[in-house]
């Protein structure tokens, strides 16, 4: 028979679970993670990148730091945040993981709607001779990217197309399946010519299709 002192410690795991659980229970601060798990990045940078005002993003932001996902640091004026441990990726991935039905729907309407064509992470993987094309912000593909990896962030792209060979298939990817500048990248150059494909998958699903505990940093 259960002990008090032993439905004492259950009830408050299960009550700091649930604290983790509500906390998630917002798509701002599920974006938030998402963009976290491309690498560390300041309060301005997260309100611009998710087009919150400074104000509300650092009040989602207090949430997550107080449920333990966050942590952060100064960098002279600026409040530096980053994720707590790569447990924290991997529950924002496998929460992506659960709703990977309804995300691939709407990824297929998107992909219909954009013109644009799809490939797997495995067919990619397979790819010896395709360029691959990150259209992530500058920061995240220098904490890191997929090998030999050319980036032109999204609102840059269509201003340096002459940066890409024509006699090459292009692989796209940004964040994964959550992220559509992939699929809206991949629409663009097929309109322009370029045999593209989108690869709904991001760089932290990459390194870790192998070894799902892999921290990138």
């Amino acid at each position: 028979m259960e002990t008090s002192k032993a439905k004492e410690y259950r009830n408050k795991l299960y009550t700091e679970l649930a604290k983790i659980g509500k906390c998630l229970s917002s798509a701002r601060r599920l974006e938030l993670l998402e963009l976290l798990i491309q690498c560390e990045k300041t309060v301005e940078k997260l309100a611009t990148e998710t087009q919150m005002t400074i104000a509300n993003t650092s009040r989602h932001l207090q949430v997550l730091f107080k449920a333990g996902l966050v942590k952060r640091r100064k960098q002279g004026n600026f409040v530096v945040y980053s994720l707590v441990s790569p447990q924290v990726a991997e529950l924002a991935s496998s929460l992506k993981q659960v709703g990977v039905v309804r995300l691939e729907k709407m990824q297929a309407d998107l992909a219909k709607k954009t013109g644009s064509l799809t490939i797997t992470l495995k067919q990619a993987k397979q790819q010896d001779h395709a360029l691959f094309l990150d259209v992530r912000p500058t920061d995240e593909y220098q904490a890191g990217h997929i090998e030999g990896a050319l980036n032109i962030p999204f609102e840059q792209l269509e201003e340096h197309l002459s940066f890409l060979p024509q006699d090459r298939e292009i692989i796209v990817y940004c964040r994964g399946k959550l992220c559509t500048y992939a699929d809206l990248a991949t629409g663009l150059l097929h309109a322009k010519g370029y045999e593209a494909y989108s690869l709904n998958y991001s760089y932290y699903d990459w390194v870790t299709e192998k070894s799902k505990l892999k921290w990138l940093r």
